[in-house]
């Protein structure tokens, strides 16, 4: 039969395991931090803004253009992660990279309902990122009109490089939250494992559980202060 246990049981265990929880979930911590602050090579993100917008006329631009603009969007964020937009970039900043892995690094974010297109890059060179960023953007401005024949794409915003630019990743202070919540689940699971691995009868209900018999009697713990001065010699310490 399983063993049960009481919440009681359970908070006495973790209670006199505590310094074992606290040791492990610190030294979860600790590992973190050197990982994260050491160990992890810190990735940048930045970004170009793309507006796709037919040329307005004089007439100005009716819902039909724009309708039509938002349904490009979709097509041509496919477009600028293709081989011949992404194939180009390689080649003209000199990577020294496949196409495949600087795919990888480029995410096309499309606003919803929205006429902008964001070219995100990702990298652990900041200024690599924002090269990548802006060259991707030229290069697409530039085929669009060859593969589509339209001209109706335009930089809004180009990707910059920002002093003092925290990384998207690692986070540490997030690793090392996460860390201390699992090193307390760990420790507190050692901990219950610890004593249920240790088989010392520690009081009656032990023995009672163990065995399976009443308890009759017990002896109290009793010091030689404790003793009278009249009561036998046999119950007093022998002097040497």
């Amino acid at each position: 039969m399983l063993e049960t246990i009481s919440l009681r049981e359970v908070y006495l265990i973790l209670k006199n395991r505590m310094r074992l929880i606290l040791a492990i979930t610190i030294a979860f911590m600790i590992m973190t931090a050197l990982i994260s602050y050491y160990m992890i090579t810190p990735i940048y993100q930045t970004s170009t803004q793309l507006l796709i917008s037919q040329q307005q006329t004089e007439a100005g631009l009716d819902s039909q253009s724009i309708e039509t603009d938002l349904q490009l969007v979709a097509t041509y964020s496919e477009i600028i992660k293709s081989p011949i937009i992404l194939e180009q970039v390689v080649s003209q900043l000199e990577l020294g990279i496949s196409y495949e892995e600087l795919q990888e690094k480029v995410t096309v974010e499309i606003a919803e309902s929205s006429q902008l297109l964001n070219i995100v890059v990702a990298d652990a060179d900041l200024a690599a990122a924002v090269k990548i960023a802006n060259k991707t953007a030229e290069i697409f401005e530039v085929e669009i009109m060859e593969l589509m024949n339209a001209d109706n794409v335009s930089i809004l915003s180009p990707a910059v490089v920002m002093e003092n630019q925290t990384p998207i990743s690692p986070n540490p202070p997030l690793n090392i939250l996460l860390s201390a919540i699992v090193g307390l689940l760990v420790g507190a699971a050692l901990a219950m494992i610890l004593r249920y691995l240790d088989t010392t009868l520690r009081g009656e209900k032990d023995i009672q559980d163990v065995l399976g018999i009443p308890v009759l009697g017990s002896i109290s713990p009793m010091n030689e202060e404790d003793i009278p001065a009249n009561e036998p010699i046999a119950f007093k310490r022998r002097e040497a």
